[in-house]
């Protein structure tokens, strides 16, 4: 068997991850709810903040989709097997971060993350590293 087909995912209940948080950059975006998120939907995300930001060595995608989903082709009966690979899928938890960035502008990147959110099919949010010495997340959008 070269290529293992999945199961398809089932979320049972809406739990967030409250302690996922930035580890290598100084502002994330943050999915507020469940999904699988496909490549496609993650490219185009990703030329949005490419766009709006020039530069390079600044992203760290957490969120790279690996489970492939299987279809079956259009009027074709019951039965026979399972369908054929059809998209790799990544799935996203609510509180998932799924990007992180370093040494960017802040306003610059805060215009970038809101045109890339528009481009997902999860409601996003947008925070900053979390303070060791305050004991709390230093702001969120």
């Amino acid at each position: 068997m070269k290529f293992k087909k999945y199961f398809k995912i089932k979320y049972k209940n809406n739990n967030i991850y409250t302690q996922d948080l930035i580890h290598f950059g100084d502002l994330g975006l943050k999915s507020l709810s469940n999904c699988n998120l496909t490549s496609e939907q993650l490219t185009a995300s990703l030329k949005a903040i490419k766009r709006v930001i020039k530069k390079k060595n600044f992203l760290i995608i957490k969120a790279l989709p690996f489970w492939t989903l299987t279809r079956k082709p259009r009027d074709v009966r019951m039965g026979r097997g399972k369908g054929s690979p059809a998209v790799k899928v990544y799935p996203l938890k609510a509180g998932k971060i799924i990007f992180e960035f370093k040494n960017v502008n802040e306003t610059l990147l805060i215009r970038a993350l809101k045109s890339s959110s528009l481009r997902l099919p999860v409601p996003t949010k947008i925070i900053k590293k979390y303070d060791k010495r305050t004991d709390c997340i230093k702001g969120s959008w």
